[in-house]
């Protein structure tokens, strides 16, 4: 088992579209909000605390990891980049990579610190209904960084590799939502640590 500490710069701005319930869970019986609340709504996108504006640390994980929407660093490295290697990449990942703040242990404080977005992005697209809809998600613009500890559980790969998964996840999967366009950021600091 080892210890990285790690540091990855912006390259673009940063954008988040955290998940929230457009009712109003608070208040079942309210009304329906108004046009203009969109820009209330855009705050509920940025995970924000008393510290300031932060990203889960699974959203970094997550980079080496994918979904089905989005390829993670560990899929396009053993499937893309060396042959017959994913599915080993991705489980080590899952099993053994875990990534903790250095302020929290489940959250990244973006750099320098802000206590609310500084831009927002606006995008129509095609909705259910056949027709344009509206949608804005929050955006860090640079300069952005986050500082985090990666936790690997198992010695099969030294840190060179690991650091390999974070420069691919920081250049073709980007942090935050909508990555690559978005997030692309590169390592600053990687710090084995004893």
């Amino acid at each position: 088992m080892y210890r990285v500490k790690g540091k990855i710069d912006g390259m673009i701005p940063a954008m988040f579209d955290r998940y929230f319930s457009i009712d109003d869970q608070d208040n079942p019986g309210a009304k329906k909000k108004a046009k203009s609340s969109w820009k209330d709504e855009l705050i509920k996108k940025i995970y924000v605390d008393s510290k300031g504006v932060f990203a889960p640390v699974d959203n970094i994980r997550m980079m080496l990891i994918g979904n089905k929407f989005r390829k993670g660093a560990c899929y396009i490295i053993g499937s893309y980049i060396e042959k017959k290697k994913g599915t080993e990449y991705i489980n080590f990942a899952k099993g053994c990579i875990w990534v903790m703040g250095t302020k929290d242990p489940l959250k990244v404080y973006i750099e320098p610190a802000r206590k609310t977005f500084d831009d927002y992005d606006e995008r129509t697209f095609i909705n259910a209904q056949g027709s344009r809809s509206i949608k804005r998600r929050p955006l860090i613009n640079l300069p952005w960084s986050v500082e985090f500890i990666v936790q690997v559980t198992e010695d099969t790969f030294d840190q060179t590799k690991i650091r390999e998964f974070f420069d691919v996840a920081g250049l073709r999967c980007g942090l935050g939502a909508y990555g690559p366009t978005f997030g692309r950021c590169v390592i600053d600091k990687w710090e084995l640590k004893k």
